[in-house]
């Protein structure tokens, strides 16, 4: 965690930046809408090509110059994970929608906060956390399933779930509750825009936790 301090503060500075650009400053947010627009007419695919590109192919790029996430095999692994990427775009589609559904699409802070906790606290450490972690592992054991579940396996709760889970909560709490600011056409395309350094952060854990 003290590791990825760096990536921690630059994820919330993008956020609170969006959120304030957006509500304060009448140019950004007709940029912003655009994307809200480019979501409204595509619907999962705008979802998919998002995260495909923000949470696959950037931080890719970084993935191949950057020796501490460098790896064999990177153009394979390149296109893996933005296509996991893209298709987790799909499935927030989809959840966004859910939590609109559930508690509503205001900005007061009691469905900011229902919204954050639901999210962070029953979503995300039984579904993305896990399957994350697991993929990101099934990568670095050279597409090894055996080899990727026998770590999944060894002390999964201290070495994989909580590595992930903790980091996971300390990013996106504050993350997450700026996105939930938003309109739900825009959620999942400002989840594209600050999760590039997530993903980061989940590469760089996986490779210690195969290490």
């Amino acid at each position: 965690m003290k590791a990825n301090a760096v990536p921690m503060v630059v994820l919330w500075a993008m956020a609170g930046a969006l959120v304030a650009g957006y509500y304060l400053a009448p140019r950004v947010q007709t940029v912003l809408n655009h994307f809200g627009r480019f979501q409204n007419d595509y619907g999962i695919w705008a979802g998919f090509i998002s995260q495909f590109v923000f949470c696959g192919m950037i931080p890719c790029a970084f993935r191949l110059v950057v020796a501490d996430v460098r790896t064999e095999r990177p153009i394979l692994k390149s296109l893996l994970q933005s296509l996991w990427c893209g298709c987790w775009g799909i499935v927030y589609v989809g959840f966004y929608a859910l939590q609109s559904r559930l508690f509503g699409s205001g900005s007061d802070f009691a469905t900011l906060a229902a919204k954050t906790a639901f999210d962070q606290f029953v979503w995300s450490p039984v579904v993305p956390v896990p399957c994350t972690a697991f993929f990101c592992l099934w990568m670095e054991n050279d597409f090894s399933l055996r080899r990727a579940a026998r770590k999944f396996r060894h002390d999964f709760i201290r070495h994989v779930w909580l590595a992930n889970l903790l980091p996971n909560w300390c990013i996106w709490i504050p993350a997450v509750l700026a996105i939930y600011t938003f309109p739900t056409v825009l959620q999942v395309q400002i989840l594209g825009l600050v999760g590039s350094f997530w993903a980061l952060v989940s590469l760089r854990l996986a490779k210690e936790i195969s290490r």
